[in-house]
């Protein structure tokens, strides 16, 4: 386990651990921004995690909370970035309670807030990261199968292949 405190430098430091242990699968676990995508228009948590991920071969997870956890509220007018500014600006284009939807959101980005702060808890990181984890080491296994088929002689492969074909038909 590999941690890096700001999505700036994720993907360089993923980078640097997959030339370091270019045979070890990676799970990227950043933090879903909604709140900066609303405001400044873009998520760099989700966006450096997946950024990263691509760097390794790797899988990108964001944490996914209970409805209504980490999601702007209904029935409030929407924030824009240039809503943001103007507001940032003058001190009035957002209401209250759109400040503190932005609020609200904003405690809730990251596998902490999930274990702390959700209804999901502990047992939804549990069930998010398993998933993950299974994923990535079934497509580990699948690549190093491919590896070896392809380092085996081809009578060896022929052999395989009959194999695998009478296994199928009966």
């Amino acid at each position: 386990v590999v941690c890096a405190f700001d999505s700036g430098n994720l993907p360089a430091m993923a980078k640097a651990m997959h030339e370091k242990y270019p045979d070890k699968p990676v799970i990227i676990a950043g933090d879903d921004d909604r709140h900066l995508e609303l405001t400044q228009g873009v998520n760099p948590g989700k966006a450096k995690a997946q950024e990263a991920a691509k760097i390794t071969g790797g899988k990108a997870i964001l944490p996914i909370f209970a409805p209504g956890e980490n999601s702007y509220s209904v029935g409030l007018a929407p924030v824009t970035p240039e809503k943001f500014r103007e507001h940032q600006r003058t001190g009035f284009a957002l209401s209250e309670q759109q400040l503190a939807a932005l609020d609200h959101m904003k405690g809730r980005t990251d596998f902490n807030d999930l274990a702390n702060k959700s209804v999901l808890g502990r047992e939804g990181i549990d069930r998010q990261i398993r998933c993950a984890v299974q994923d990535v080491i079934a497509k580990h296994t699948v690549q190093i199968e491919q590896q070896q088929t392809q380092q085996q002689p081809k009578a060896v492969q022929r052999i395989d292949q009959h194999r695998r074909r009478s296994a199928r038909m009966s």
